[in-house]
């Protein structure tokens, strides 16, 4: 019975290892005959700068009406051509799906491959399945694997397949035993290992059809502008043309005009790009809610429109200047006009533009409108906004009393911050009201601002008899937060001049001799440190 047995094993293991053989030469064989069928069909794409340079490489397929298909990544920046061999035909961009990274490309020549088949269904998971691609731009390389699952990531749907995908794979083709294109290749999950994923089919024929979403498309490429814009916060920032921020800056300008390009005369969208672009490019953002405004007239558009011609004015060509801040006024205006009840975010603009354009009552009253209006809904930040235009305003009329009063209201609300206490020393100031000058800029410095603000703050108390004791607290804490700065020589000097001063006048001489001298040394073209020492001597 044992002898039985082991024969019986034996026939089991040698049938097992027969039905594997024929298995893995069936597999070997339908691998051979969609290479065969397809691989002609399949392309490495080449994508050149302007310089003639390669920048990017990646593979495509043909499909029916002589198009290719491959990743809306591949083609992004720069020419791009069709790898022929002998020549490189030049290709353009018909049509993108950005959302779901698919790209329609047209040959300026006729193709003569035969088109692959699209599949009209979906892969259930574990089905073989087989991909052609230019890894690294070795051509026509195939692989195989099988379908792990079908996924729902970010929002759209993705096959996940066990096949490895390589840089230069992304865009081709995924085919199931039947030789049918089941989905495009998109690359590998960064989160994990090994985790590749394609396209559905029936995502790559809407694409063909033009039925792609314009919505979804701009959505996808304003997130990855914020993911860019993230990414560019962490850089070392830099004007120098070939540094990590400087490239990353290049491709959220890229992306803010290739949405610009594709949004068409949608208003909701332009207006999406210009609120996007707003600090980033604000020629793409003017250009956005330009048209926006010529494709319906809003109070949101012209309002829009107005933010950023203000914005281009104040960092633009100064000579382009005064014809921008018209311009915006003009929107602005539009905005209010149109608007049943405008906005107390509408007529702090307009007094802001205003403002610049040297219109100083007008630019009062709308602050004022606008004060008004945000409180009337609760918004704070308008509010402060608006408080510290009147203040503005006020000063510029040579009215020193209202601005008091409204430098009162803004502390009064909560809203001063170090700045608006910096700018506060600074009109006290100008006024000689330098006790009160002092006292703003320590305020300042205990809010949160500069170390220099403490050396303000002794400047000023020093023009005021019976301050002492704030000059030397002021100026102490000037030497000691401002020491190893850079560029703090001078203003080190004048607090050091400030303290032996102050000890001179009290005898203190032997520590007064000291700070004098550590103020020449700091800057010896200061007369005032000298005779500081001298009167220590």
């Amino acid at each position: 019975m044992r002898h039985l047995h082991s024969k019986v094993q034996a026939v089991l293991v040698l049938a097992l290892v027969g039905t594997g053989s024929r298995l893995l030469c069936q597999e070997a064989d339908r691998a051979a005959k969609i290479y065969a069928d397809s691989s002609k069909s399949i392309f490495l794409i080449v994508v050149k700068s302007e310089a003639g340079d390669v920048v990017g490489q990646g593979t495509g397929f043909l499909v029916q009406g002589g198009k290719i298909v491959t990743n809306e990544h591949v083609v992004r920046a720069g020419n791009i051509f069709v790898d022929l061999g002998a020549v490189r035909l030049p290709v353009t961009v018909e049509r993108v799906d950005v959302f779901n990274d698919l790209a329609l490309l047209s040959a300026s020549a006729e193709l003569a491959p035969k088109p692959l088949v699209i599949s009209d269904t979906l892969p259930a998971p574990g089905v073989s399945i087989y991909t052609i691609g230019n890894p690294a731009g070795l051509q026509r390389s195939i692989s195989t694997g099988v379908v792990s699952g079908v996924r729902e990531l970010s929002g759209r749907q993705l096959i996940q397949i066990s096949s490895p995908i390589s840089p230069g794979s992304s865009g081709g083709p995924v085919f199931n035993a039947a030789g049918a294109v089941i989905g495009v290749t998109v690359g590998i999950l960064e989160a994990g290992q090994n985790l590749n994923f394609a396209v559905p089919a029936s995502v790559v024929r809407k694409l063909i059809r033009g039925e792609a979403s314009a919505s979804s498309d701009l959505s996808s490429l304003m997130e990855r502008v914020d993911g860019l814009k993230g990414k560019r916060s962490q850089a070392q920032f830099s004007t120098d043309f070939d540094s990590a921020w400087k490239k990353l800056d290049r491709q959220i300008d890229e992306l803010l005009q290739t949405a610009l390009d594709r949004a068409g005369n949608d208003p909701d969208l332009l207006l999406k790009i210009a609120a996007k672009a707003a600090w980033q490019n604000a020629d793409i953002a003017v250009s956005a809610a330009q048209r926006a405004v010529r494709a319906k007239s809003t109070p949101e558009a012209n309002l829009i429109l107005g933010k950023n011609l203000k914005i281009k004015a104040t960092w633009g060509e100064v000579s382009e200047k005064p014809d921008l801040l018209e311009l915006a006024e003009q929107a602005i205006r539009s905005a209010v006009r149109l608007s049943k009840q405008p906005s107390a975010d509408m007529y702090f603009q307009l007094a802001d533009v205003l403002e610049d354009r040297g219109s100083i009552a007008e630019a009062g009253t709308n602050f004022r409108r606008a004060l008004e209006s945000s409180k009337a809904v609760g918004d704070a930040d308008t509010q402060a906004s608006s408080t510290r235009g009147l203040i503005r305003t006020a000063y510029s009329l040579g009215k020193p009393t209202e601005v008091a009063g409204w430098f009162n209201a803004l502390v009064t609300s909560g809203q001063a911050h170090d700045l608006d206490w910096e700018q506060n020393g600074r009109r006290m100031d100008k006024l000689g009201q330098f006790k009160e000058a002092g006292q703003s800029y320590q305020q300042a410095a205990v809010l949160g601002g500069t170390w220099t603000n403490w050396c303000e703050a002794a400047g000023s108390y020093a023009l005021v008899a019976g301050t002492e004791d704030s000059v030397l607290a002021s100026a102490r804490k000037c030497v000691s937060e401002g020491a190893g700065k850079k560029d703090s020589e001078k203003l080190l000097s004048n607090a050091h001049r400030q303290i032996a001063s102050v000890l001179n006048q009290r005898g203190v001489y032997q520590d007064a001799l000291s700070h004098a001298r550590e103020a020449s040394v700091l800057d010896s073209s200061s007369a005032w440190a000298f005779d500081a020492q001298a009167e220590a001597l």
